[in-house]
């Protein structure tokens, strides 16, 4: 390579981020002593010439965050997002925005992508809590928070809501009201532990009330809305149907609602239907949807209010914050009939 080789040149021949190639430059006693060499030696494969100019663009505050979520259709995180950007508003930062599609893949290059802009500090709704990506960001000491996270304890700063009580609340309103025959259709449990965490409730729920879980009565499906109706009218054709399905979010209530109705089905005469997240549309839509409320607007603001003391200050400890649930009873839910 000749003398005019970037920093993608070195990262790459290092087999490292570009941001740990910034970070061997302007701080290098914060990079493992193996990690350094081994940038040290493809600096020199390279003749790379670090520029004083680009030193400037690294350390100056860029003023702005990164803010990642699975999806900007489901809009729950619209309302976390108005959550973030009002309070780094008022710290005139600014906020970019990126959708991961439950991609774990398109998560880590997003994160790569943000870092490479210079952003100050990431919320992520994360679909790879195991992924070496969220590692890779604690071992470089660089500021973020998990956002609908069911993380409790630990090293990462984290904010999420009660998701077991959520699922538990749910299925007790159901059981409640006289039913035995409670479907569950979940997100898939690889990309989102919330779901996960919601159907633990759910089988809690029934075990307390003597009623045998049956793993026939979960669907756990991708978060396509034509899938979701899919789901529901295998389920309401099998031998013996559902009376209630618990919905691990209230897109994919809605779906559930119409996929029963197209079969001729009244909610909740035939089929109770309840919720997840509480989205302002869920009071408008017919039958209104009982469902349980997260506060996502809160949640953003939180993230963001924990993320900007990160990135101002010395490290603290991680937070993590679990905010509370309810259940909103409205008209999707009905004593079973006969």
């Amino acid at each position: 390579m000749g003398p005019m080789s970037t920093i993608l040149d070195v990262a790459k021949i290092a087999g490292v981020s570009t941001a740990t190639v910034s970070r061997v430059i302007n701080s290098p006693d914060q990079v493992k002593e193996e990690t350094r060499e081994k940038v040290y030696r493809a600096m020199k494969t390279c003749r790379y010439q670090y520029n004083a100019l680009a030193r400037g663009f690294v350390t100056k505050r860029s003023n702005t965050i990164g803010l990642i979520i699975p999806t900007i259709s489901n809009p729950v995180f619209a309302e976390s997002t108005r959550g973030v950007q009002d309070v780094a508003g008022t710290g005139d930062f600014h906020v970019i925005l990126g959708n991961s599609y439950y991609d774990g893949d398109k998560e880590a290059k997003l994160i790569e992508v943000l870092r490479e802009r210079q952003v100050e500090g990431l919320i992520i709704t994360t679909t790879n809590m195991q992924g070496e990506i969220l590692k890779r960001l604690q071992d470089d000491g660089f500021p973020f928070v998990l956002l609908y996270s069911t993380v409790r304890k630990g090293p990462m700063s984290a904010v999420g809501v009660d998701n077991y009580l959520g699922g538990y609340r749910a299925t007790e309103h159901l059981i409640k009201l006289g039913h035995t025959r409670i479907a569950m259709l979940a997100g898939n449990f690889s990309i989102s532990d919330r779901s996960f965490h919601r159907w633990h409730g759910y089988k809690k729920c029934l075990k307390d009330h003597d009623i045998p879980y049956d793993a026939k009565m979960l669907r756990q499906t991708g978060f396509g809305l034509g899938n979701v109706k899919e789901c529901v009218q295998e389920l309401l054709s099998s031998d013996s149907p559902p009376t209630a399905v618990f919905c691990s979010n209230d897109l994919v209530a809605l779906s559930a609602m119409e996929g029963a109705r197209e079969m001729g089905l009244d909610v909740p005469g035939n089929l109770s239907v309840v919720g997840f997240d509480d989205m302002p549309l869920s009071s408008y839509v017919y039958p209104r949807l009982t469902t349980i409320y997260q506060p996502a607007y809160d949640m953003g603001r939180r993230a963001t209010e924990i993320l900007m003391s990160q990135t101002r200050e010395e490290k603290g400890k991680p937070v993590q914050e679990m905010m509370g649930v309810r259940l909103v009873v409205r008209d999707s839910t009905a004593p079973p009939r006969g």
